[in-house]
């Protein structure tokens, strides 16, 4: 419970990250959303042409923060892995192109912004929160499997139904004694005189 909580409040934090980093300064006086997605993955590599707000990194960043909503709804760990794959991965993948045409990539005036920073803090988070959600299904796996174990009792279930069975000998009585067929009364066979 802690942890999926705890995982929850890591991608809300991740997810905001994300969007707001978009909007500041990724390098120099250009934010993060005026570099065009195609320009990542072209032989040019990153221009000064400036993207509209559907073809630009802003978009990617909005389909991650989406599914980092849906991991909450799920409570999905796959989920929010996925999202800080794409925040990282392209964010990763920029700082390689934008390194190709700067030569160096330098923090200040001039250099690489609050932005981008701002948005690869929002993609650990998310990271963490997946890490987080994987960890409260496994311990909810464990607690439950620990819950049906209880020493004292007879665990095979009755024909039909999964639930655990408390017999008397669970309370320290004996065994009733099994009667074969062919034996009466007593433990004696029917042909005893």
């Amino acid at each position: 419970m802690i942890r999926n909580v705890f995982g929850a409040v890591l991608a809300v934090l991740g997810a905001a990250a994300v969007l707001l980093g978009v909007f500041q300064d990724w390098y120099g006086s250009r934010t993060g959303r005026s570099f065009r997605i195609t320009q990542l993955f072209t032989d040019v590599g990153i221009t000064g042409d400036k993207a509209a707000l559907l073809n630009g990194l802003f978009l990617v960043m909005l389909v991650a923060a989406v599914i980092a909503a849906l991991a909450l709804v799920a409570r999905s760990g796959w989920l929010a892995l996925l999202a800080a794959v794409l925040v990282l991965g392209f964010t990763i993948l920029w700082m390689v192109r934008q390194y190709q045409i700067a030569d160096s990539l330098t923090f200040g005036e001039g250099g690489l912004g609050w932005g981008w920073a701002s948005t690869m803090i929002g993609g650990v988070l998310l990271l963490l929160s997946a890490a987080a959600m994987f960890g409260a299904g496994g311990a909810a796996a464990g607690h439950g499997r620990h819950a049906r174990r209880r020493p004292g009792r007879h665990e095979e279930p009755e024909p039909g139904h999964g639930e655990v069975v408390e017999g008397p000998w669970d309370r320290g009585e004996a065994p009733p004694p099994r009667h074969h067929p062919g034996e009466g009364e007593g433990g004696r066979g029917r042909d005893a005189a």
